[in-house]
């Protein structure tokens, strides 16, 4: 047996009101991955040609390590 239920927008959001805090969530991971393939082609298409260079790269990648374990160590106190 097989229903149809027609639904605009509005009735999505507001049924998504009625979610605990971790069904969002999972609705949130859930559309982040049907999207997420979109998203990084337009993010992509948007960088153009940007040369980086290994040297930018690895200077990127220290940064966010140091970050890391400034964030770790702050947290583990």
């Amino acid at each position: 047996m097989s229903t149809t239920m027609n639904l605009d927008l509005n009735d999505v959001k507001s049924m998504i009101l009625q979610f605990n805090k971790d069904e969002k969530i999972e609705l949130a991971k859930y559309l982040d991955k049907l999207t997420l393939t979109d998203r990084f082609e337009k993010l992509f298409d948007s960088l153009g040609e940007t040369p980086l260079t290994f040297e930018e790269i690895t200077d990127e990648v220290e940064k966010v390590r140091e970050e890391r374990i400034k964030y770790r160590t702050k947290n583990d106190r």
